[in-house]
């Protein structure tokens, strides 16, 4: 969600409130998941092109948006694939 919103700070709250406290239930910590869900907002908002900080920045290098997004998607979808295996 963090990647399309450019946020997901409402999502990560929404899933925290609504579900890890079911954690139990999935076979996972309440620790581990509620982390997870904010690590993977905080790094969807570093890949998203909508996110205001990224257009902040790319204008200030006078880059297009999509091509921030496109040299942050690999170490940020490698990053949270890591978070995962390490939390859950």
């Amino acid at each position: 969600m963090g990647a399309l919103s450019g946020s997901g700070n409402a999502a990560a709250l929404a899933f925290n409130g609504a579900i890890t406290p079911h954690a139990a239930d999935f076979g996972y910590g309440i620790i581990e998941l509620g982390s997870m869900a904010q690590i993977g907002t905080g790094l969807g908002r570093c890949m998203s092109p909508v996110a205001g900080a990224g257009i902040i920045i790319a204008k200030m290098a006078n880059v297009n948006p999509l091509e921030l997004t496109k040299r942050n998607a690999i170490p940020t979808i490698a990053a949270t694939i890591i978070v995962m295996l390490l939390l859950l």
